[in-house]
């Protein structure tokens, strides 16, 4: 992807959003946001799930690795992004941007700061776009088979997590990971969604070119 196909939806910087991130969060907070929507821009048309290593993402925002996983932590509790922050460092964030996207004030007030012209344009990250039957069954298939086989404990974080794995991983990938940490006595999430990146890394490092 070239520099000049990687964009940003400049209506978040008129938002009041840069403020607010870096008061209700922490400070930085704007920065890192700011980086993530622009890998979710140069990932996909459309918002939708991306990847990048914790190191990384550090390493683009001048921030030490730590403060970044507590910035993600703060923006996931605010329900900007759903995400999953791994332990190390050098391991993937799998993350998506909320849709739609919380404001710092209600969106007639913020609609009307905007220049006319923003106002014309569909605002990406604004609208929530509907899921289709088919992915609404998914879904639901995923939540009913994590309640059934890894814990009852359900929350607004714990199903944005099951959003993101249902988008990333097979089916059967998950279903075998769901019953490898029941058969272990785990009902952590997110050791299952490090479980399934690092069988990935390593299927992808095994394999042979041809």
């Amino acid at each position: 992807m070239s520099e000049q196909r990687i964009w940003f939806p400049v209506w978040l910087e008129l938002c009041g959003l840069p403020e607010w991130l870096n008061t209700k969060v922490r400070q930085g907070a704007w920065g890192v946001f700011k980086k993530l929507v622009e890998l979710d821009c140069e990932a996909n048309f459309q918002p939708g799930h991306f990847e990048i290593p914790l190191s990384d993402l550090a390493r683009r925002t001048g921030l030490p690795p730590a403060t970044v996983a507590r910035i993600l932590h703060g923006l996931r509790r605010k329900r900007l992004i759903s995400c999953f922050v791994p332990e190390h460092p050098d391991e993937n964030i799998l993350c998506k941007i909320a849709v739609p996207l919380p404001l710092p004030e209600p969106r007639d007030v913020v609609l009307g700061r905007l220049p006319r012209a923003l106002q014309r344009e569909e605002l990406r990250y604004l609208d929530q776009m509907a899921l289709s039957e088919e992915q609404e069954a998914q879904l639901r298939e995923i939540v009913d088979e994590y309640l059934n086989k890894v814990s009852q404990k359900m929350n607004a974080i714990i199903l944005d997590e099951l959003r993101l794995i249902a988008a990333r991983y097979p089916r059967e990938r998950i279903r075998r990971h769901f019953a490898r940490a029941r058969a272990a006595g785990f009902d952590s999430l997110s050791w299952i969604s490090r479980e399934m990146a690092r069988e990935e890394l390593h299927e992808q490092k095994t394999v042979k070119p041809k």
